[in-house]
């Protein structure tokens, strides 16, 4: 009876291989799930966390039906689902970096066009979160220097350079008023700059990457507001120096010499060679401020680019 009991009893409850595969299932479908919806973990800690889920699906399959099996199934049961337990907490490990390096991937393929500005890669916005406000921030602060320019054009402050050409067109004189209120344009440029790097601030802290992609990317981002805003002082200073020619000029104390502005008053020539002079030293400024800015974030596309190229297995 005993023996028919035994023989009955094996059937519907003995399979070890069942219990195993679904153990296995429910490791690598929570491998592929636990990097969507928590926080970046440590490859120590996912090793526990899969030994650990392993031992709890053997556990429940022991007790539901590998316990009425041989004690070679249930010692291979219990190996298979610990090396399954390994082996999902490095498909999780894997995923982390993937959804993670994607995104700073946009940082390492960063080039440089004509005058230094940079040029994001296609598609860069769809990476991640990080890649999506860079390539905000960097097409923002291209189209905020290209509008800041157009404004100056607009006035048509290239004529107070030229004798001739003022003399041809001297509306630019009717406008120092307005060139003065380019500071404004200025100011608000610089406060959206701030913004903008702020959320890339706010972004990278929450980010899963290692810290030395944190620190270059951060270096790509540029300083934060406290520690100042070179082009905006710059730019001040331009519209400044630039308001106050156009008000020297505008007093019409001046004359073509030979194509060299001449002065009827030697007070109103000093004021006007030092205001040139001013405004060329601002635009060599302007030059190097926009070759400093190709040079830091050079510097942390190279600190992205070692990072992603070491191991996913290695630390950061």
């Amino acid at each position: 009876m005993d023996d028919i009991d035994e023989t009955g009893r094996g059937m519907p409850y003995d399979h070890p291989v069942i219990a195993t595969l679904a153990g296995l299932a429910v490791l690598v479908i929570g491998a592929l799930l636990v990097p969507r919806f928590l926080p970046r973990q440590s490859l120590g800690l996912l090793f526990g966390g899969g030994v650990a889920l392993a031992l709890m699906l053997w556990a429940i399959g022991f007790a539901l039906t590998t316990r009425y099996s041989t004690i070679a199934w249930k010692s291979g049961s219990l190996a298979l689902l610990g090396l399954g337990g390994i082996g999902a907490a490095m498909i999780a490990h894997a995923q982390y970096e993937t959804l993670s390096r994607a995104d700073a991937s946009s940082f390492a393929e960063v080039e440089f066009g004509p005058g230094g500005a940079a040029l994001v890669p296609a598609g860069a916005a769809a990476r991640g979160p990080l890649s999506r406000l860079f390539v905000e921030s960097v097409t923002a602060d291209t189209q905020a220097q290209r509008d800041f320019g157009t404004a100056f054009g607009r006035l048509g402050v290239a004529n107070l350079t030229s004798p001739y050409l003022l003399g041809q067109d001297p509306r630019v004189l009717s406008q120092c008023a307005a060139i003065a209120d380019l500071q404004t344009l200025a100011r608000s440029q610089a406060a959206a700059r701030d913004q903008r790097a702020k959320a890339v601030a706010q972004a990278l802290f929450a980010a899963n990457l290692p810290a030395k992609a944190k620190e270059g990317i951060a270096v790509m981002a540029g300083p934060a507001a406290s520690a100042g805003d070179p082009l905006l002082t710059n730019q001040l200073a331009m519209v400044g120096a630039t308001s106050d020619l156009c008000e020297l000029l505008a007093k019409r104390g001046w004359f073509n010499n030979g194509g060299y502005f001449g002065f009827r008053s030697g007070t109103d020539e000093a004021r006007f060679r030092a205001l040139s002079k001013r405004r060329m030293e601002l635009a060599g400024e302007t030059a190097r401020i926009e070759r400093a800015t190709q040079e830091r974030m050079a510097a942390g596309r190279e600190a992205v680019r070692d990072v992603l190229s070491r191991s996913i297995f290695l630390p950061g």
